[in-house]
C-alpha cells in the first residue's frame, strides 16, 4: 500500500505543550519570565533601558496596528478601532518588542531602535501573513537588520575594556585567559560590572526566567538544553585540544547571547520544529553555528545570526522521516555519529586558528 503520509508535518502553528494552552497564555508567561532581565536593564541603565523598551513595543504595535487597518480598508472592511487581528491583546507583539529590546546595546539611538522594531515586525511577521504563519523570529529579524544597517552607531557602556564586551575581547585573543581578569566567571554570571546588551549580561536571571517558563510548560526546554549543551560540548573539546582549563567552555556559555537567545528566542513555537527529534537537531544545529560564528567568524556573536538561519530550515527538521515523536535507536546512532563528526571538525579548524 502507497504511503499516504505527508513528507512535511502540516500543522498550524504556534506548536505549545500544553493541550488546553493558548498564546496569550504563553505570551503572557514569556514577558513575565523577562521581568527579572528588564528589571535588571533598568536598574543599571536608568531611563536609557526604559526609553528602549517602550520604543520597541509601541514601534512593533504602532506598526501591526496600522498595517491590519490597511487591510481591512482594502478588504472594504468598516473601521473598528479593536482590530480583530492586532496581537496587542494576546501579548504577542508585546514580546516581541521586550525581546527585541533587551537585545540592543544601551547606547542605541532612538531612530535605530524604531527603524529595527518596524523592519522585525513587518518582515519578520506580518509580510507572511500575522501570528503562526512567521517564518522568521521578528526580534532577531530586527537585531540583525540594524546590526548590518547601522552597526558603526550602536555602542555599549563604557564600565569595562573600554566598552568592549566579554566576546569581543575573547576574539581579539581566542584562546587566553586573561580575559578572565576584565571578565570573571561570577561577573558573568550575575551581569555585575558586564557592559552588552541590556536584557542579555546577567545569566543567573535569564536561567530564572528559564525555571519559570519550564514549571509553567510554556517552552520547549529540549531547545535551549541542546542548543546550550552542543556549544559547552564543542567549547570542551577545544579546552581539552588546547589545555585551556574549565574556564573555557563556561566563559563560553555564559557570556553574550547565548542563554538569552537559547530560552527566549530559540525557543519560539512558531518558528521552531514540531517533533521532539526535531527540536534536538534544531538546538544542536543552532549551537553548532553559533560557536562556529564565534570561533571562525569576524563577529564575536552568533546567536541571532544561528537563530534566522536556522529558522530557513524549520521545514526541513519537521520531514516525518527522522523527525518522528519516538526518536528510534537507528536515529540516535546516525545524529551521535553527526555529534562525533562535528566535534572533530571542530579540533581541526581549531589547528588552524589563534
Amino acid at each position: 500500500m502507497e504511503n499516504t503520509l505527508p513528507k512535511i508535518i502540516r500543522k498550524t502553528s504556534p506548536y505549545l505543550r500544553r493541550p488546553k494552552a493558548n498564546v496569550t497564555r504563553m505570551m503572557r508567561d514569556v514577558t513575565i519570565a523577562l521581568l527579572p532581565v528588564t528589571g535588571f536593564a533598568i536598574w543599571k541603565y536608568g531611563m536609557t533601558a526604559v526609553v528602549i523598551i517602550v520604543l520597541s513595543i509601541l514601534s512593533m504595535a504602532v506598526t501591526e496596528y496600522v498595517y491590519y487597518q490597511i487591510v481591512d480598508k482594502l478588504d472594504s472592511e468598516k473601521f473598528k478601532f479593536k482590530n480583530k487581528s492586532f496581537t496587542l491583546y494576546n501579548f504577542s507583539v508585546i514580546t516581541s518588542g521586550l525581546i527585541y529590546a533587551l537585545t540592543l546595546p544601551d547606547n542605541t539611538p532612538w531612530f535605530i531602535v524604531v527603524i529595527g522594531a518596524m523592519f522585525g515586525i513587518f518582515f519578520g511577521k506580518l509580510i507572511f501573513g500575522g501570528v503562526g504563519q512567521n517564518v522568521f523570529n521578528p526580534a532577531a529579524l530586527g537585531r540583525v537588520f540594524i546590526f548590518i544597517s547601522f552597526g558603526t552607531m550602536m555602542s555599549y557602556d563604557v564600565d569595562s575594556v573600554a566598552g568592549a564586551t566579554a566576546l569581543q575581547v575573547l576574539n581579539d585573543n581566542l584562546f587566553n585567559s586573561g580575559v578572565l581578569n576584565d571578565f570573571s566567571l561570577m561577573n558573568l554570571f550575575t551581569g555585575i560590572g558586564i557592559p552588552g546588551s541590556i536584557g542579555e549580561m546577567s545569566a543567573i536571571l535569564i536561567l530564572l526566567g528559564g525555571v519559570y517558563l519550564a514549571i509553567r510548560t510554556s517552552f520547549e526546554v529540549r531547545i535551549p538544553l541542546a542548543y546550550v549543551g552542543t556549544v559547552a560540548l564543542l567549547a570542551s573539546a577545544v579546552a581539552i585540544y588546547k589545555g585551556l582549563g574549565v574556564w573555557y567552555p563556561v566563559f563560553h556559555m555564559l557570556s553574550g547571547g547565548l542563554l538569552f537567545g537559547a530560552i527566549f528566542m530559540a525557543t519560539d513555537p512558531i518558528t521552531s520544529p514540531i517533533t521532539k527529534g526535531g527540536r534536538i537537531y534544531f538546538g544542536f544545529a543552532l549551537g553548532v553555528l553559533t560557536f562556529f560564528i564565534r570561533l571562525f567568524g569576524a563577529y564575536p556573536e552568533g546567536v541571532v545570526f544561528s537563530i534566522l538561519i536556522m529558522n530557513m530550515f524549520v521545514t526541513t527538521f519537521d520531514y516525518y522521516k527522522w523527525t518522528n515523536q519516538q526518536i528510534t535507536k537507528r536515529q540516535k546512532i546516525i545524529f551521535g555519529i553527526v555529534v562525533l563528526v562535528t566535534v572533530v571538525i571542530t579540533i581541526v579548524g581549531v589547528s588552524y586558528v589563534g
